[in-house]
């Protein structure tokens, strides 16, 4: 397994999902990957903690206080080391903050904000809880992208928020990667007005590591989900588009194996 001990600020830490109905929501997740999901208690709202084998991969509660007006939708976090600065920073390159910056129990400070083109996205410092412990793994976070219709502008925002180099990947579709210190840390990929229709808002994706994917495809809509996109091949795994009963998106891709 690939356990996760640190994210350097400039990194994807944490997933969440906001949702209307924790319970339907936990019982769609557990079906589809076999998470199990640890209360947090009245102190924090009674969200939970997803864990796939014992290790915390993502959470799950209600909106957060000033975004409650937002769809069902998963949120991807990426660690600071310096909550107060960057969210100046953010606001200074063409962001704004939606909640936050506030304090989470013992746990650490979050944020929640919008980039230029109002995609959501978080950023959290850590103290007691330093974000998910496995990635690669199935059921475990795998990658992150902003779909966004300006990918210059997005480009321009995160590599200067988290300190990244971007760089384009060739292809069809406009897609370019963050590097930071030579670690591919996130994408942005464009949305084509072709491909995309207009009602679809930028967003953030995230992406969780599954054993099979089409077997992923077929259990979503048999407990209440959608199999948005089918199953297609890329050069870093088979994917897959879902939406969870409640609207959220999210993808699931098939890692190659191992050389």
């Amino acid at each position: 397994m690939s356990s996760v001990l640190q994210h350097p600020a400039g990194t994807a830490i944490w997933f969440d999902l906001s949702t209307p109905h924790p319970a339907q929501s936990q019982a769609f997740y557990h079906a589809l990957f076999g998470w199990t999901a640890q209360d947090m208690g009245a102190g924090y709202g009674h969200y939970h903690l997803l864990c796939q084998d014992g290790h915390p991969v993502a959470g799950l509660g209600p909106a957060t206080p000033g975004t409650e007006h937002q769809p069902p939708a998963w949120t991807v976090y990426y660690a600071s080391d310096d909550l107060t600065r960057d969210a100046a920073r953010l606001h200074d390159l063409g962001g704004h903050t939606l909640a936050g910056p506030m304090q989470v129990g013992k746990l650490g400070r979050m944020l929640v904000a919008a980039d230029p083109g109002g995609a959501p996205f978080g950023l959290w410092q850590p103290q007691n809880f330093a974000g998910f412990t496995l990635a690669g793994e199935h059921g475990s976070p795998a990658w992150q992208e902003v779909n966004t219709r300006d990918a210059e502008q997005a480009a321009a925002f995160y590599g200067a928020l988290f300190g990244a180099q971007v760089t384009p990947v060739p292809g069809g579709a406009t897609y370019l990667m963050l590097r930071r210190d030579g670690q591919e840390v996130g994408g942005i990929l464009h949305m084509d007005p072709a491909h995309w229709p207009a009602h679809i808002p930028p967003h953030w994706m995230p992406y969780f590591a599954v054993n099979d994917v089409q077997r992923a495809a077929a259990l979503a809509p048999q407990h209440g989900g959608q199999l948005s996109v089918p199953p297609f091949g890329s050069p870093y795994g088979t994917i897959a588009i879902l939406t969870d009963p409640h609207g959220a998106v999210f993808s699931v891709i098939q890692l190659p194996d191992p050389a």
